[in-house]
């Protein structure tokens, strides 16, 4: 039988600043086998890894991980004006609990927090777009956890003329173009549980 899984959770589309996130979940075994694929993927320029973050925790203590960066807000007062800082990160919360047969059961939460630059305030500040995820997963101690369907996509409109040829009337198209750059990517979270004993965490003089 193979170990390895993958399940699809997508999620409804609709319009607004929140939302819930799609999510695909899988499982693989071999920490090592694992990053040798993900170390041959980053050579030839298919994956690149953003950050290794390691933390422990008790059984059924949760435990955080989140990395983005803070917006200053402008707001006015009857005392003055004042600059308030808004957390746009990616944070993933799991709350671990192991079972009699050594397996550990994940309650797993994704929380996308980004600047939204198609929502802007009467002041020009940016807009924050909310969205998240729950799940629970079970697997073995040092088997990997995968969990995906965290995209992101950004167009930009490219705009080149010549000057003052490209304003000529009629003929003026020829001197000018425009062109659209369309970028996706899809973020992979890798978990990787391991259940300490007490005796292993626990130093001797």
């Amino acid at each position: 039988a193979n170990p390895d899984f993958a399940v699809n959770l997508p999620a409804n589309t609709g319009t607004g600043s929140g939302g819930a996130l799609g999510m695909t979940l899988g499982s693989l075994s071999g920490a090592v086998n694992i990053n040798l694929r993900l170390s041959a993927m980053e050579e030839i320029g298919h994956v690149r890894s953003i950050a290794a973050p390691k933390i422990t925790t008790l059984d059924n203590v949760e435990a955080k991980i989140s990395q983005g960066v803070e917006i200053p807000y402008p707001q006015s007062s009857a005392q003055g004006n004042t600059v308030i800082m808004k957390q746009a990160v990616l944070s993933l919360s799991v709350t671990p609990h192991v079972t009699n047969d050594n397996m550990v059961q994940m309650k797993i939460e994704v929380t996308k927090d980004e600047p939204d630059l198609t929502n802007r305030g009467a002041d020009g500040s940016l807009g924050i777009s909310k969205k998240s995820a729950k799940t629970e997963l079970l697997v073995k101690s040092g088997d990997t956890a995968v969990i995906g369907g965290i995209y992101k996509r950004q167009s930009t409109l490219l705009y080149r003329k010549v000057p003052w040829f490209a304003d000529i009337p009629i003929v003026g198209w020829l001197f000018k173009n425009q062109y659209k750059k369309d970028t996706r990517s899809e973020l992979l979270i890798f978990i990787t549980p391991r259940v300490l004993n007490r005796s292993g965490i626990i130093t001797k003089d």
